[in-house]
């Protein structure tokens, strides 16, 4: 039997893994680092664990969230800790709920806001072709740049009118002029979003991750092999290179769950000349983390705390009890702070100790930190964390992906990464289980047509 080749040890590729493994289909897995997980991972600092981001998992698909309890068991528990957005010194829901974030900025912009709602909702039919025109037509002028676009323009590094409506997501669908009055007549009939809880492993995010590596054959994960080039011989993918000189020849199928931009590098001549002109416009966000350790019990009781305001660099904190108390020794907590980059700006170029202060500073002019609790701080660096919408970005990306379909037979793309689309942890073990039921349903069918043949 031929056997699956994963590029990418992140959710992405384990969860390829770990559905062609229940489906009885063989592969190897080749993970440039150590370990898998990717951006799923959890850290330690002493008793304190942590996660290499603000992650939670949702249950936003039935059939995937079963298949996470099964394999996980009572290690995921539920969590209800909420999340807001810090703003002017004070807490907006975050997704905003419409009537805390009205009267959340006092009466005099409570009026400004209502009346931004009704023209908003004058607009419905217009074209949307910006990320700016979707939040304004949404929230209204005011509230669309107190809350959404300065965050946005943060997190994505492009001024929000260069940015494609895709960035909204569904998080944002309750902040309408018609769930406004809904709360104002029924109080207690609250909007409910996305966000409102998520499901957690006891131990941190990466319990996740380590789940699905323990489920799988250890043979048929390599790690420690960066995958520097692939060869393509007649239309097929026909051998993997890796960094360290070693090489892997392919005997079936390769799903690559890399940067989409690097794949098509990493293919050379074999991608078309337009496909790597459209690679090399595609970018991706990455993340600086800093995690702080503090020597008090408590900060908040909010799962994540967002920073629209462009004067900071901090775009996102979250503190790790929060989450699950098993994440913080009795008496102390720590929070761990996200700041997004592009490779070359100012913040990306600082040294470990000028951006630990500069991130303990801002909190503390915010009013979230108090700098003389700060034991301990360790930094980190995400890279590719965000793929960034840019306005014409899913022609890029459409180009690209139908080029490599026609050009190589043997060649799947997947994951946040390799699809360049912004998605969570349910999406990729969906994009994983729904992949490996497709080999399984054409393998039927060619054995199907095998036998009716003889």
């Amino acid at each position: 039997m031929t056997e699956l080749a994963i590029l990418g040890g992140g959710p992405a590729g384990l969860g390829v893994g770990f559905y062609a493994h229940r489906a009885g289909l063989p592969f190897v897995l080749y993970e440039a680092s150590s370990q898998t997980g990717g951006m799923c991972r959890t850290l330690t600092c002493g008793e304190h664990r942590y996660d290499t981001g603000a992650h939670r998992f949702h249950d936003r698909d039935a059939e995937i969230t079963r298949d996470l309890v099964e394999l996980m068991g009572d290690e995921l528990v539920r969590v209800d800790a909420p999340s807001a957005i810090w703003d002017r010194g004070r807490y907006i829901d975050f997704p905003p709920t419409p009537l805390n974030a009205v009267f959340g900025y006092g009466f005099r912009e409570a009026g400004k806001i209502c009346l931004d709602l009704v023209r908003s909702g004058l607009h419905r039919g217009r074209p949307l072709v910006t990320f700016e025109d979707f939040a304004v037509r949404r929230f209204g002028r005011t509230l669309a740049r107190r809350i959404l676009l300065n965050y946005s323009a943060k997190l994505w590094g492009l001024p929000t009118d260069q940015l494609s409506p895709d960035v909204a997501t569904r998080r944002l669908q309750g902040m309408t002029l018609r769930s406004l009055l809904h709360e104002l007549l029924f109080p207690n009939g609250k909007v409910e979003h996305v966000d409102g809880a998520f499901l957690y492993p006891r131990g941190g995010y990466g319990g996740i991750v380590d789940a699905l590596a323990r489920s799988v054959p250890a043979d048929s994960i390599r790690t420690g092999r960066a995958v520097s080039g692939v060869d393509c011989e007649r239309g097929a993918l026909t051998r993997i290179r890796f960094s360290d000189g070693r090489s892997a020849a392919v005997t079936g199928r390769v799903v690559s769950t890399l940067p989409l931009p690097l794949l098509v590098k990493m293919l050379g001549d074999a991608a078309p000349g337009a496909a790597r002109a459209a690679a090399s416009r595609l970018r991706f966000r990455h993340v600086r983390l800093l995690f702080l350790r503090l020597g008090v019990a408590s900060l908040s009781e909010k799962a994540s705390i967002y920073i629209p305001d462009p004067a900071f660099c901090v775009s996102r904190l979250y503190e790790p009890r929060n989450r699950s108390a098993e994440m913080a020794p009795a008496g102390e907590t720590a929070v761990v702070v996200e700041v997004p980059c592009f490779e070359g700006e100012a913040i990306a170029q600082l040294g470990a100790k000028e951006f630990a202060n500069r991130v303990v500073g801002e909190l503390a002019t915010l009013g979230l930190l108090d700098p003389r609790s700060v034991l301990e701080s360790r930094g980190h660096f995400i890279p590719n964390a965000y793929p960034v919408y840019s306005s014409g970005y899913a022609d890029e990306v459409g180009l690209i992906r139908d080029s490599l379909r026609a050009r190589i037979s043997n060649l799947d793309v997947l994951g946040r990464a390799g699809r360049f689309v912004y998605s969570h942890l349910h999406d990729q073990l969906r994009f994983g289980r729904d992949y490996v039921q497709s080999l399984t349903a054409a393998a039927t069918a060619t054995e199907i047509l095998r036998a009716h043949s003889a």
